[in-house]
């Protein structure tokens, strides 16, 4: 089934700035942080099927082996790093990509990436998204006399991202540190938990500090009537317990009365829980997921997620991206590779007498881009 000609809308992405690549290109699909040697990856499906639709984009020479193409490639890039960049991207249909301007940033990686700078490295609209966890770390950095104060430092975060950048989402990756079942304290014991944690910094305080700040992020979005995100599932190894980043440990904060009117975006489907995710999409009304970091990086395990989140998840609820990050490769297979598995999946579903060719194109439709411009307010 073609798709080719249905406009995306990347709904989780990140900025990069060319000159921070420094390493192999091909190490970037890989999540480790550990930087693992190129011969990691190599022997990869998801890199021999790059390599091979790059080579013919960028014209390599014919047979040329990976290493070959792979220098070919480094040679055009170095040369005119736009020109590259865009080439890529206008062999997409990629119109608009939702940017976490929170990863690279200063409490991370040492550096950010100007969103209009890359707007017009990509050549498409951008939208920016507010990672509240950068102000946590910046909390937990410096540690104010006060809990007051720190409460004051991330109200003062959300003012600025919400009526100044004019963000279209808050983002929490609250799994990478304390987990996802979060709980709802109150000022008095998160106060209580803060002077105990200045003192003897200890993982049961954290907890409950970051599950404070978390739910200060839900309430902001819910005043403001934004998008919040959530990172689950897999993310960089080993700074993620996978143990504690499946969605299905939201399930009594998503039902809590003040927080089950906010839209909740599980960000990756939660994979590999996205039978967990598909569930949950279909019995809370205000949750949706996206397909991103599946696609591009898990190359033919994409189709089985993507199959295994439309048994519970009505197609109205699924968003598309490609969670791209520091070299436009990442993007680029996920608007074209991407693309083409959500179509087999799609004509899976037809061929099986589950769906309607016409249907399948409504549904692609609804995943690439209209449930975007709905939820977002695009």
């Amino acid at each position: 089934m073609d798709l080719s000609s249905i406009p995306i809308i990347d709904t989780h992405t990140h900025p990069f700035d060319p000159v921070k690549e420094d390493d192999d290109f091909r190490i970037y699909f890989n999540m480790s942080l550990w930087r693992p040697p190129a011969s990691v990856v190599t022997d990869t499906v998801v890199i021999r099927k790059l390599i091979r639709e790059l080579g013919k984009l960028i014209g390599a020479p014919l047979g040329a082996s990976q290493d070959e193409i792979a220098e070919f490639r480094n040679k055009l890039y170095k040369k005119d790093q736009k020109a590259y960049i865009q080439r890529l991207m206008g062999s997409t249909n990629i119109e608009t990509m939702l940017v976490d301007t929170g990863f690279p940033h200063e409490e991370f990686t040492g550096y950010s990436v100007d969103l209009k700078v890359f707007a017009d490295l990509v050549g498409c609209k951008t939208y920016p998204i507010f990672r509240m966890d950068t102000t946590v770390f910046k909390i937990f950095k410096e540690m104010p006399d006060t809990f007051e104060e720190a409460e004051d430092i991330m109200k003062k975060d959300f003012d600025k991202a919400i009526k100044v950048d004019k963000v279209i989402a808050l983002k929490s990756i609250i799994a990478y540190e304390t987990g996802l079942e979060i709980k709802k304290h109150t000022e008095k014991e998160a106060s209580e938990a803060y002077e105990r944690y200045k003192k003897n910094k200890n993982r049961a305080d954290e907890k409950i500090l970051r599950d404070y700040f978390c739910v200060m992020g839900l309430r902001a979005a819910k005043e403001n009537d934004l998008p919040m995100q959530f990172h689950t599932g897999l993310g960089s190894a080993p700074a993620l317990d996978l143990r504690d980043s499946n969605p299905i440990l939201m399930q009594y904060l998503l039902a809590d009365d003040e927080i089950k009117e906010i839209k909740v975006i599980i960000t990756h489907s939660g994979y590999p829980f996205t039978t967990e995710t598909g569930y949950m999409v279909s019995i809370y009304p205000n949750v949706y997921c996206d397909v991103t970091a599946i696609n591009p990086y898990f190359g033919v395990a994409f189709k089985n997620a993507l199959l295994s989140i439309l048994e519970f998840a009505p197609a109205n609820r699924i968003m598309f991206g490609a969670d791209g990050v520091i070299i436009p490769e990442t993007y680029w297979m996920g608007y074209t590779q991407g693309v083409k598995i959500l179509g087999d999946a799609l004509d899976e579903l037809v061929t099986s007498d589950w769906i309607t060719a016409s249907e399948a194109i409504e549904f692609a439709e609804k995943i690439l881009y209209k449930n975007a411009i709905n939820i977002y307010k695009l």
